[in-house]
């Protein structure tokens, strides 16, 4: 897949993705559950864990250009959105607030419409605690996404994306 020029494998946005959705359904159907781990332990075998965390970053992207709109006061909500968004975040069990100003500037690029796996790769190797945060804001994007444009609607758009990507 493709991202104004950055290529991330598919199959690792898909395991991104999955990471995600486990993420959203942590205390519902556990063998739906251990499915996903499955296919995920299997994606980073095959692809590795910066693969995986190029995904994410790469669905972040994705997921936020959507509401990066370039209305009259589109620049303030990107602003309160990132920072909604960053306070939930720092109450997660799973992010670690030294990676905060990486997801923040992540999410950032992104609402700015950049290409933010390119960005994210010249910033250098992501980190194992970052790849949770970034996972953890991917989640949160996507519960906003479904909040706003109704249930399932940001699992639909990445389908379409990984769908449009093997046309």
């Amino acid at each position: 897949m493709e991202a104004n020029g950055a290529q991330v494998n598919i199959g690792a946005v898909q395991a991104a993705w999955d990471q995600a959705t486990g993420l959203r359904q942590a205390d519902n159907n556990p063998a739906a559950l251990a499915e996903l781990a499955e296919r995920i332990a299997a994606a980073t075998d095959q692809y590795g864990w910066r693969e995986l965390a190029r995904g994410t970053v790469f669905l972040i992207g994705g997921a936020l250009v959507e509401i990066a709109v370039d209305a009259p006061g589109a620049e303030q909500f990107r602003r309160e959105f990132t920072d909604v968004l960053m306070t939930k975040l720092k109450r997660s069990q799973f992010v670690d607030l030294a990676d905060l100003p990486m997801v923040r500037r992540v999410v950032t690029v992104a609402l700015e419409g950049r290409d933010v796996v390119a960005w994210r790769d010249q910033a250098g190797p992501v980190g194992d605690s970052e790849r949770r945060a970034l996972t953890s804001a991917l989640a949160l994007i996507s519960d906003f996404v479904d909040r706003v444009d109704g249930p399932g609607s940001c699992e639909r758009r990445v389908l379409k994306a990984l769908g449009n990507a093997l046309d």
